[in-house]
């Protein structure tokens, strides 16, 4: 007999059942079959309403399970079954067989993650009951695009079931062969069945089904419907079930056996009002507002992002649990989909100290065994990119330490080493810093090491990629003695040891379960794909498709915890309070296609052949509504219902239908968004409320009265009152010593920030770039360039001497030297590498061209290049002692022009500047930009001892080393382009303010000046701000003197604070800042402080200079 037990949600059909089973199970077998999600839920249920002696006579299976205990009476159990993985595999060797044969899907055929889509795509055949047979059919007759593609998968199914024949069963197979197994064997005989947790019934079930009715001596269903006649046009809440119904009733007529059906009346016990109310009309066609107080049984809150949606969440629970005496387990936590909530549940969860149990399986792929392996792979097959090979020197799996594996990437990123880099006979040959640096012995050594480093990794992993067997089960041998070779077997069984004897045996089994997993996938491997041809790369992307297959589970390890889930897994799992998570209209309804290469229109064109396959897009609407219903009508006391205005990535939300629907039913329920909250509700957690410790009073004495609180609150008021405060004497003369050295950047970078000179110079910490000829790569060649033409011109006799071909052979044969001297060749750069050297090469000549051009009007000329100061130099560092210690400025001036007028020596100083920064008085005034000052108040010095004559400063000037990009219109003419091209080249700097000199600098011819950073007015009279006298030129020196004593007294007293200079957002010493990571600046919090520079120009800056010296 078929009996049909019908009922809305919560109206008992479940408990109805169990207790039925009780009742009659002395007098025959009792057996519940339920969804397999549901059976040990349902198992404890039992063992609650009959009793510890129930199972003597009454047990709960779900379909697979069922199965297993068939087969182990009737025959069959023993037979060999596929895993996840070898199904795939299998897969594979059967598209392989059939890939000539198709014309649909030949070309994706190639690609092993068709894979995924094919085996979704049997499933929901197989689930279905359709067979190879029936496809081709439907195909033939359908003809067309569609018959074609029928007919592809038809072959594939087909060839892919003679595999299963001798390899082994597929589990999908499983319910199938049951039903054939009970039409020959009695095995309900003499039982009653009960079915219960589903709406609908595949057609594989079904067919299950059919020998269970005909056998057992009654099969009871429960559905969630109202009545069996259908009033809602198809579509309704209850349609589904009734629907299944139908599809029962007609079963039972089939086989010849009576039916009878029960109504269960709505149960008000047990369930608070409003929830009854909220069951009755949630989809009422026309629903009246809830009349009586519903402030705490339906909560709707409005969160900011999801994570503070979860933190509420938390809170809440935790509220519930002290206040109100709930339990943990008398909650549950759902959304439509886990994805974007399971880590954050898990994360927030374990904050606020909230045990939860999350019904979901990790990614396997994830862990660190199978993250070394399809890294490493990946990495062989892939020419050694680096995303994959540190991701596999990542894991710790490896014999590479972790130091070891940052000097690697520090220096792989640097210089952009993949493929042949990594595999080639030549050594790493490239400075561990950059282009244009000296060697020391230390980086030498550095590179010997990381030279060692790379041939022990590369060695198993080339061994791996040259496996002369390209089959499949060749590939498998090689991947297994790859993990031999690096020792992986040895060094999870010592991992797994440590882990047991630190009290960590869950994760030690996973350990276990993970190899286990390995081996087996390998084995099939070689199995299943035997001698079926297969390049290195396709195996890479086929095994790591394998290994996803499988799960890795986890048991809860208390009972008193959330359960968390995704709604259909919730569903029958009645709790007193329930929070349904991401209430957005994108998430519900969930309207996500079926999985698989069957679309819907497939599934009509089959449905007209009487084939029925998974539900269609409305169908599926409507079961979302059943789900929808099913969930809401879970909780007897309380339902809380949230959503979050915006994504995790910051895209808008908006609320879905049941938050407005619940809002129209329960106008006066309680409503709470987190905008209007003060974020008190943090304060519900140790953990997330000593976030909020520092800025709430409040909460910093509740944690002190807390004992596990008090010490954790002692240390967060002892670091918010740490500030950077400064640096000992013996701290400053270890990292700096007491000479301290200092060159032109670090001068800069003292005065720019305090905090970021300690980062660079003092810890010495690098940020990571990679080499490339950026500012100062493209610097250093254009110094090299220049310098090497000019003293090649000097030898010549001067510029002047030199035709333009001269000049130009030159510049190519400095080029040629740098390349070779400097970079090693051009021949191991990569492509993009060579092509960008080349564009600069025109940069190059027009940056010497202009030089030439200068010095060819000018009566200066270059007398020094590179003119060391300092140790190795020709001239002393500029020393100066303050407290102890001493500030030795060393370093080179690019070029010294001199021009000898009345037995004395004018000279000028000359920077190339190849970046934008150009001769500031702003920042000389604040001790920045100084070092071509003091070069040449130290050569006025210094220098009739090294050029025999004294010495006149005659000034500094900034030559914008680089190419004038001149923007204009295509008609403009060739001396417009010049002259555009003059201003952007023009010198910066200071020159003395006596025409004889002025005029030595540069004929004019009375075109005006060209070079110089000065300008002719109509009376012919040289004007500009950077015309200086020898008097003020003598108080300059006293001004960087007094600069240097400063930077010495702050040396001395270990100034280390974030006070970066600051003249607006765009120009400041935090915009480029490479260490804002350690930095955290915080204004007004110590010495944290913008120091403000107002702009300081002309007249105005030589009367501070004046006012300074008094």
């Amino acid at each position: 007999m078929l009996k049909l037990l019908l009922g809305r949600a919560g109206s008992g059909k479940t408990e109805t059942l169990l207790r039925t089973m009780a009742e009659r199970g002395p007098e025959r077998p009792q057996l519940l079959i339920v969804p397999e999600q549901h059976s040990h839920d349902m198992e404890r249920r039992l063992c609650e309403v009959g009793g510890s002696r129930v199972s003597q006579y009454a047990e709960v299976l779900s379909f697979t399970r069922l199965a297993n205990r068939v087969f182990s009476v009737c025959g069959g159990l023993a037979e060999p079954a596929l895993d996840p993985g070898g199904r795939l595999l299998l897969m594979c060797a059967a598209l392989k067989g059939v890939a000539d044969r198709l014309k649909v899907y030949g070309r994706p055929s190639r690609r092993p993650e068709f894979l995924s889509g094919l085996i979704a795509t049997v499933d929901e055949l197989k689930t279905c009951a359709v067979t190879p047979e029936h496809l081709w059919t439907a195909g033939e007759e359908a003809g067309g695009a569609e018959g074609d593609k029928l007919l592809d998968l038809s072959l594939i199914y087909g060839a892919y079931e003679a595999l299963t024949a001798r390899q082994g069963a597929d589990p999908r197979d499983r319910l199938t062969r049951l039903a054939a197994v009970l039409e020959r064997c009695a095995w309900a005989g003499g039982r009653e069945l009960y079915v219960d947790g589903f709406t609908d019934f595949t057609p594989q079930e079904r067919q299950v089904l059919r020998p269970l009715l005909r056998q057992a001596g009654c099969v009871t269903v429960a559905l969630t419907c109202d009545h069996l006649e259908e009033d809602e046009g198809g579509a309704g809440v209850f349609s589904p079930a009734r629907r299944t119904a139908g599809q029962l009733l007609r079963l039972a007529k089939e086989v010849g056996v009576p039916w009878q059906s029960q109504v269960l009346p709505v149960r008000l016990d047990g369930k608070v009002k409003p929830l009854v109310y909220l069951e009755e009309q949630l989809f009422a066609s026309r629903p009246a507002p809830y009349a009586g107080a519903a402030e705490e049984a339906v909560v709707r809150f409005t969160a900011n992002t999801p994570y503070s949606e979860v933190e509420w969440t938390a809170a809440e629970i935790l509220r519930l649990v002290r206040e109100e005496g709930y339990r943990f387990r008398d909650l549950s936590v759902c959304a439509r989909s886990m994805e974007g909530f399971d880590a954050l549940v898990e994360t927030v969860f374990a904050r606020y100290g909230v045990p939860v149990f999350l019904s979901r399986m990790s990614d396997i792929l994830q862990k660190p065994v199978m993250a070394l392996l399809t890294a490493a792979l990946d990495t062989a097959a892939g020419g050694y990119r680096y995303d994959d090979i540190f991701r596999y020197l990542k894991t710790g799996l490896t014999e590479v330490a972790p130091e070891d594996v940052d000097l690697l990437e520090n220096y792989v990123l640097k210089w952009n080493l993949e493929g042949s880099a990594w595999t080639g006979p030549r050594d790493w040959t490239n400075h561990p810093k950059g282009y244009g640096l000296p060697f020391s012995e230390g980086d030498r050594a550095l590179l010997e090491r990381l030279n060692a480093l790379r041939r022990q990794i590369a060695a198993p992993l080339e061994e791996l990629r040259r496996n002369r067997s390209k089959t499949g089960r060749g590939q498998a041998i090689a991947l297994y003695r790859f993990l031999e070779t690096i020792g992986l077997p040895a060094r999870l069984e010592e991992r797994t040891g440590a882990l047991r004897d630190r009290g960590e045996a869950a994760l030690a089994e996973e350990y276990g379960q993970l190899w286990d997993i390995l081996c087996t996938a390998l084995e099939q491997c070689a199995q299943i794909l035997g001698e079926t041809p297969m390049e290195l790369d396709e195996f890479a992307r086929l095994f790591s498709l394998v290994l996803s297959q499988y799960d890795v589970g986890s048991i809860p390890v208390s009972l008193d915890r959330v359960n968390a889930g995704e709604m259909p897994r919730l569903a029958h799992k009645h709790c007193k309070v329930l929070f349904l998570l991401g209430a957005d209209d994108g998430a519900i309804p969930q309207a996500a296609p079926s999985p698989g290469l069957l679309n819907d229109d497939d599934r009509t064109l089959l449905a007209s052949y009487g084939l029925e396959l998974a539900p269609r897009l409305a169908e599926k609407l409507d079961r979302e509504m059943t789900i929808v219903y099913e969930t809401c009508a879970l909780p007897s006391q309380r339902l809380y219902v949230s959503w979050s205005a915006a994504g995790a990535e910051g895209e808008e939300h908006r609320p879905a239908f049941l938050f407005h629907q619940l809002g129209t039913l329960f106008p006066q329920g309680r409503q709470v968004r987190e905008q209007a909250l003060d974020g008190s509700f943090r304060l519900s957690a140790p953990r997330p409320a000593l976030e909020l410790a520092g800025r709430s009073p409040a909460a910093r004495r509740a944690l002190e009265a807390l004992p596990d609180c008090r010490s954790l609150v002692a240390r967060m008021e002892r670091a918010a009152r740490l500030e950077r405060g400064s640096l000992t004497r013996p701290v400053v003369e270890r990292l700096y010593g007491k000479r301290v050295p200092m060159s032109a950047s670090r001068m800069d970078k003292y005065k720019s920030c305090h905090f970021s000179y300690f980062m660079q110079y003092g810890l010495k910490a690098e940020p990571r770039r990679a080499a490339g000829f950026q500012a100062p790569e493209y610097g250093t060649f254009v110094h090299f360039v220049l310098e090497h033409v000019l003293r090649q011109a000097k030898e010549r006799g001067g510029v002047r001497q030199l035709e333009p071909g001269q000049l130009r052979a030159l510049t190519r044969q400095a080029v040629e030297r740098y390349v070779d001297e400097e970079l090693g060749g051009l021949e191991k750069e990569t492509p993009r590498f060579q092509y960008l050297f080349r564009r600069l090469l025109s940069s190059v000549c027009a940056v010497v061209e202009n030089v030439a051009e200068e010095l060819s009007a000018s009566e200066f000329q270059p007398i020094s290049f590179e003119l060391g100061f300092g140790r190795g130099g020709e001239l002393p560092p500029v020393e100066l002692t303050v407290d102890g210690v001493t500030v030795s400025i060393s370093g080179f001036v690019d070029r010294v022009d001199g021009w000898v007028h009345d037995g004395r020596l004018y000279l000028r100083v000359v920077d190339y500047k190849t970046g934008r920064k150009s001769f500031d008085l702003t920042d000389i005034w604040n001790g920045m930009g100084l070092q071509m000052l003091l070069y040449l108040f130290t050569l006025e010095e210094a220098g009739k001892a090294l050029y025999g004559a004294e010495i006149v400063p005659a000034g500094v000037l900034y030559l914008p080393a680089r190419d004038a990009v001149v923007a204009g219109s295509r008609s403009m003419t060739e001396a417009e382009r010049r002259k555009k091209a003059d201003a952007e080249l023009r010198r910066r700097g200071l020159v003395l303010d006596e025409p004889e000199v002025l005029a030595a600098m540069e004929r004019t011819d009375g075109e005006g000046m060209r070079f110089l950073p000065v300008r002719l007015n109509r009376a012919g009279a040289v004007t500009g701000e950077a015309l200086v006298s020898a008097e003020r030129l003598g108080k300059l020196a006293k001004h960087t003197g007094r600069i240097l004593r400063e930077i010495g007294t702050e040396l001395a007293a270990g100034n280390i604070a974030a006070d970066p200079f600051w003249r607006g957002p765009e120009h400041n010493a935090c915009q480029w800042c490479a260490y804002a990571a350690a930095c955290h600046f915080e204004e007004g919090k110590g010495g944290d402080r913008k120091r403000w520079l107002p702009a300081v120009k002309g007249e105005a800056f030589w009367e501070a200079v004046a006012q300074e010296q008094g």
